[in-house]
């Protein structure tokens, strides 16, 4: 068996290497997994996402305001029914001033008392927030009695430098419904008035369908 009694001069070079062998493993293993993970949550880059998310929640928030303040007060007027036509056109001059890709889809009128409902499911395009922002307010200012609801945004990201919203993929849905009355109607076609309305001659029933031939 051999043997063999290092040297001073090879017991410091051995000494050496293993602290040089150390401390390469200490980088590779050590330093460097904590330098990646301070990179990764680099407190540049959470400050920016916060601020981010801030200003999507104040905007989003400012959009519910346009809404809730609609709500609160009485606009626009209550039209006789059916109404229908003119509605479609005052939103068209809305939507062509401000979006695209329109789509309206419309529900079946329902009458409570002598109140209609008339609801229509709205999906757009816009290409900037305030423009996002110009048709809830016009919505909600608009000529003919209604209520805006059941907002959803998708496809926009706020500027932290500017302030504002800038996106050329904006999408939005929701819910208006128009509002009407059947007092002053010539005629109610198109309604489903409950029987129980019909008890007396030139109720709601005869006038229902007193020009559904004309």
């Amino acid at each position: 068996m051999l043997s063999h009694e290092f040297t001073k001069r090879e017991k410091a070079l051995l000494l050496i290497f293993a602290i040089l062998a150390l401390g390469m493993f200490y980088y590779l293993v050590v330093w460097r997994s904590i330098g990646d993970q301070i990179s990764a949550y680099n407190t540049e880059d959470i400050q920016t996402q916060i601020q981010l998310e801030a200003a999507k929640a104040a905007q989003k928030a400012k959009m519910e305001r346009v809404i809730e303040e609609s709500e609160g007060k009485v606009v626009g007027e209550i039209s006789v029914y059916n109404n229908q036509s003119n509605e479609i056109i005052a939103m068209s001059a809305i939507f062509n001033e401000d979006a695209d890709n329109v789509s309206l889809s419309w529900s079946d009128p329902v009458l409570d008392g002598t109140i209609v409902r008339r609801q229509v499911a709205v999906s757009f395009h816009t290409t900037s927030y305030q423009n996002l922002l110009n048709v809830l307010q016009k919505m909600s200012e608009m000529q003919y009695r209604c209520l805006i609801g059941d907002l959803t945004v998708s496809g926009y990201s706020p500027d932290s430098d500017a302030g504002i919203q800038h996106s050329n993929d904006i999408n939005a849905t929701m819910n208006v419904t128009f509002f009407e009355t059947t007092d002053g109607a010539v005629s109610l076609a198109g309604l489903d008035v409950p029987a129980e309305e019909d008890s007396e001659p030139g109720t709601l029933e005869e006038r229902a369908h007193a020009y559904d031939d004309q």
